[in-house]
């Protein structure tokens, strides 16, 4: 009997151990591929082509999921800095995911928007070599995607966001800004939320979501920027009087009428609570001149 429970005793043993040895080898974590089909690579310059090359034109598509999809329309340049957003309870290394980056050396090709064609329709991604680096400064996380040298593409990647439905985004100068909404949502409602500042453009595309487009964001220095300022000042390429905050607060495109609804069915009850109050007040104050008059052996008033 003893040896039956030595041996069951020893085989807990062995799978309790071999349990614990498993859960302390740690596994090794398999880089997974970049998947271009993931992004709508758009080519979206609207004329903003500055001595020689566009200006970085940046389009977010935002989704009801803590997520934004974000592709870069990058033009000789070699250091994105991506401001992460406040509020991220991911770690700095799951803030930005599969980045794709479809380019070519900007000593390479040519400035125009042929070239932004062809890597649309190909997407093909490159092989390119970069950094990715953190840094916080004054309080403001970033993240930097620096290349060896300056490329001419796109660059695409997947940020984590804390809200699905508050949008914010912090512009650099030169830069283009364009925000896709989710198909069947809306902004601009005074009461639910609206876009800050008020888009230059606003148009629906062929799937019928609702683009925002901000062209020379940060080429005029506004009384949010001044809030802000000390606060996402960097000191990397542009001085932090080109920075300017845009907020986009999105929702339903039946939300304002829900809203309406909701609104006329309160009122309709606070009329009906008003009225019953003033029919037990002038029920009760009938009742107290009766009492008050047969106290002083008067007749009430009728």
């Amino acid at each position: 009997m003893n040896r039956y429970i030595l041996l069951i005793a020893c085989s807990l043993a062995v799978v309790l151990l071999s349990g614990c040895i498993e859960e302390l080898v740690p596994l090794e974590k398999v880089s997974e591929s970049p998947d271009p089909s993931m992004y709508e690579f758009d080519v979206f310059l609207n004329g903003s082509q500055l001595n020689g090359n566009f200006a970085r034109t940046s389009t977010f598509y935002l989704s009801t999921t803590p997520s934004v999809k974000v592709v870069n329309m990058i033009d000789n340049e070699s250091l994105l800095d991506i401001m992460a957003p406040e509020g991220i309870t991911t770690t700095d290394d799951d803030v930005l995911s599969n980045i794709v980056v479809i380019a070519d050396p900007a000593i390479n090709t040519s400035s125009s928007i042929e070239v932004f064609q062809n890597y649309s329709k190909e997407q093909k991604v490159s092989s390119f070599n970069y950094t990715v680096s953190k840094k916080v400064i004054k309080g403001q996380k970033h993240i930097y995607l620096n290349f060896s040298e300056p490329i001419r593409g796109y660059v695409a990647y997947t940020m984590a966001v804390p809200t699905s439905q508050n949008f914010l985004h912090i512009s650099e100068a030169p830069s283009v800004v364009r925000v896709v909404l989710p198909k069947d949502h809306t902004t601009g409602n005074p009461l639910l939320g609206r876009a800050r500042p008020d888009p230059e453009d606003i148009y629906y595309d062929d799937k019928g979501r609702m683009n925002l487009v901000w062209y020379n964001m940060g080429t005029e220095k506004s009384s949010v920027v001044g809030m802000f300022e000390a606060l996402f000042k960097t000191g990397i390429q542009t001085p932090p009087s080109t920075r300017k905050l845009i907020a986009v607060k999105f929702y339903k495109d039946s939300a304002p009428a829900h809203l309406l609804v909701a609104g006329v069915i309160l009122f309709s009850l606070a009329l009906v609570v008003i009225a019953d109050y003033l029919k037990k007040r002038r029920k009760l104050r009938k009742l107290r001149e009766e009492i008050e008059a047969t106290a002083k052996g008067k007749k009430p008033q009728v």
